[in-house]
């Protein structure tokens, strides 16, 4: 069950993602061409077929202009 709503949430981030897209005026296609996403896997994402992996994902948040800050820690040169 837990992965069904994991799958619905993904596919409302990705409808996001696109309305994003669009509304910026840029063809989707030619888009996910320059991030090495094919017409074919784009259309699938898009349509809810599948989700997309990791690397798509990240190109579609880029391409949209979602940005992650992720944590960094700073540690020692010596060892422990």
């Amino acid at each position: 069950m837990e992965s069904s709503n994991f799958d619905q949430q993904a596919k409302h981030i990705i409808s996001e993602i696109k309305d994003i897209i669009e509304s910026k005026g840029q063809d989707v296609e030619s888009i996910l061409e320059s991030a090495g996403i094919s017409k074919d896997d784009g259309n699938k994402i898009f349509s809810g077929e599948t989700i997309p992996t990791l690397s798509q994902f990240l190109a579609l948040c880029e391409i949209s202009g979602i940005t992650f800050k992720l944590p960094s820690v700073e540690t020692p040169n010596n060892p422990m």
